[in-house]
């Protein structure tokens, strides 16, 4: 009678050829050999079957592991730890993870549901019927991969195949007991020494938004499993979903575009070339990074992007924040270093807003790190021309009815959005934005705010005026972030009355010189005295030098006073010759030898 499984066993590695039987009873293994349901005899994969407590391992197997597959050869080797079953932290997911060198050693595809006996051979394609998991039975995927929770596998490492067969239970889901053991993994580490936790402890890599891939394939390096598709917002451009990688077991953001919307779809798909292409080039710590894109012949062209936890606007309006003041400058200065970048690219965003703000918590220190994302509408500042963005964040140079100004498209379009941006979170979104379509009346709620505000220079209506994001970046955050040559950012204009927005000057020190004051009463400075130049060039022909070769000036002694305390005239033996390095740099001749000091001070034959 077959033996019940332990009760920590998830599922059980069914083999499906003889090598596979041979490693049931191998005699490290009959421990961990039992059925579940009366169904057939498999290996046990649990958190029980590790010796001691591994973290995010559930079982590893390989020559030297949890369980024993031994048979190696030159043709199919097998490693000591070959492949480790692992819950991913962040999706709390099993992911096949491959230990070998050899990621082609490691092959699986899921099986149409209640196939739990058949044997497939080696290089047989399985039925392309659905699988419960949003992949279609058959479909194979080489190397590291996602196990579903109650999807069936058939799994080939190196010579040794298995179906991999969910335990059945009706006290709690698969998920759970994962899950469970998980936790009680953790728990028991605490315990466990840091001379005797193993190595693959390090959950670093784990806790990452995506892992490094070794092998490298044309196309994205992300595939998602659609059934865990989870929606979190939709706009003018697309959906956004949150995302499973079926490799890592990690989540990432898929951008889908529903180009059925556009009269011209050869147009729109261009527009989606231009953004893909975009997001390509740039790189910038606050700006989203671009993970690569599929479907782009499709209707429904997909971009892919690491997730993050929500955007600014959903920040402000469902958490409870203390201090808005220090919102608004974290925001401000990480942004003002996004725009400073885009504009030393001569690229404009065009469509800067909250909405396309978004955040995550650093793990350090859980501060809070913004990301410019939706670059469908950024462009060449040359190329620019067309009516763009979001109503009450638009930039007066798109409204020369409203707003007077008739200016080219620029980057400065991007500053007055951030202006807006600041004024909307400031104010919680209670007084700006306004509810109404009619522009000069978000204009006038702006201009009313700008000269309460620091960020006055940001909120000019004509861009001549109005200051770029490398001047307040200079202006207001002392050049932190800067992108521009400081050298090139010019300062800030200010008007006569507004000159508190600019560092008042130093009161004048004990060191500063007496003033005095003139007839009209105005303040004027005493003379100073000339000063000695620091590098003196004897005049030509001079007794006291000779002619000065090319490339070889003198510095000229100082000047001492004799008993009378008139300056005394510099004998010969008191020059010093030295010579001009190629980098500027002088230096000096010492302890010269007497004769050829004489002979250096002679002056050369006529």
């Amino acid at each position: 009678m077959a033996p019940n499984a332990h009760p920590k066993t998830l599922f059980h590695l069914v083999p499906t050829n003889q090598v596979a039987r041979d490693a049931l009873v191998h005699p490290d293994n009959k421990r961990f050999v039992s059925s579940s349901r009366d169904g057939p005899l498999g290996l046990e994969v649990g958190y029980h079957v590790s010796s001691i407590p591994r973290g995010h391992v559930i079982t590893k197997l390989g020559r030297n592991a949890d369980l024993i597959l031994r048979q190696s050869s030159p043709r199919n080797p097998m490693s000591a730890v070959h492949v480790a079953f692992e819950i991913n932290p962040a999706t709390e997911l099993v992911v096949l993870s491959v230990r070998s060198k050899r990621l082609s050693s490691v092959r699986f595809a899921a099986l149409p549901s209640g196939d739990k006996t058949r044997t497939v051979q080696e290089g047989e394609e399985g039925p392309a019927q659905e699988a419960p998991g949003g992949n279609a039975a058959g479909e194979q995927i080489t190397g590291d991969g996602v196990i579903l929770y109650g999807q069936y596998y058939r799994i080939s490492i190196a010579s040794y195949k298995f179906n991999l067969l969910w335990r059945t239970s009706d006290t709690e889901p698969p998920k759970a007991l994962a899950i469970q053991g998980y936790q009680t993994s953790l728990q028991l580490l605490q315990d466990v020494r840091s001379r005797d936790r193993p190595t693959e402890n390090d959950n670093s890599e784990a806790l990452s938004w995506h892992m490094t891939r070794l092998d490298t394939v044309k196309g994205s390096l992300f595939k998602d499993i659609p059934l865990l598709r989870d929606w979190i917002g939709e706009g003018s451009y697309g959906t956004v979903y949150k995302a499973v990688d079926r490799t890592s077991g990690h989540v990432f953001a898929i951008k889908v575009v529903d180009l059925k919307k556009y009269d011209d779809v050869d147009a729109a798909r261009a527009l989606i070339h231009r953004e893909i292409k975009v997001m390509k080039r740039l790189n910038h710590a606050h700006i989203i990074e671009y993970l690569g894109h599929e479907h782009f012949q499709t209707l429904y062209p997909e971009i892919f992007m690491p997730f993050r936890e929500g955007s600014l606007t959903s920040l402000v309006k469902t958490t409870s924040i203390s201090d808005y003041e220090q919102l608004c400058l974290n925001v401000l200065r990480q942004m003002l270093s996004v725009l400073d970048y885009l504009a030393s690219e001569n690229l404009i965003h065009r469509d800067l807003k909250p909405d396309n703000i978004l955040y995550y918590t650093l793990p350090d220190n859980g501060g809070l790190h913004f990301q410019l994302a939706d670059f469908g509408l950024a462009h060449h500042c040359s190329l620019a021309k067309t009516f763009c963005g979001t109503g009450c964040y638009q930039a007066p140079e798109l409204w020369p009815e409203k707003s007077k100004v008739s200016a080219p498209q620029s980057p400065k379009m991007d500053v007055w959005s951030l202006f807006a941006t600041i004024v909307a979170v400031d104010s919680q979104f209670k007084e700006f934005p306004p509810r109404t379509s009619d522009y000069g009346i978000v204009l006038s709620a702006l201009e009313a705010k700008a000269p309460q505000s620091f960020l006055e220079p940001m909120a000019r209506l004509h861009p001549d005026r109005r200051a770029s994001a490398a001047q307040m970046l200079v202006h207001t955050f002392k050049g932190a972030g800067l992108t521009t040559t400081r050298s090139k950012i010019p300062p800030i204009e200010f008007k006569a009355e507004k000159t508190p927005h600019t560092n008042p000057l130093p009161a004048a020190g004990p060191s500063s010189p007496p003033q005095t004051r003139n007839n009209s009463g105005k303040t004027r400075q005493r003379p100073k005295a000339a000063t000695r130049p620091l590098v003196v060039y004897p005049p030509r022909g001079s007794r006291y030098l000779p002619l000065a070769p090319p490339g070889r000036p003198y510095r000229m002694p100082p000047v001492l006073a004799n008993r009378e305390g008139n300056p005394a005239q510099p004998a010969a033996s008191q020059l010093q010759p030295i010579r001009a390095h190629r980098d500027g740099v002088f230096k000096r001749h010492a302890n010269l030898p007497a004769a050829r000091a004489n002979a250096l001070a002679k002056p050369p034959p006529e």
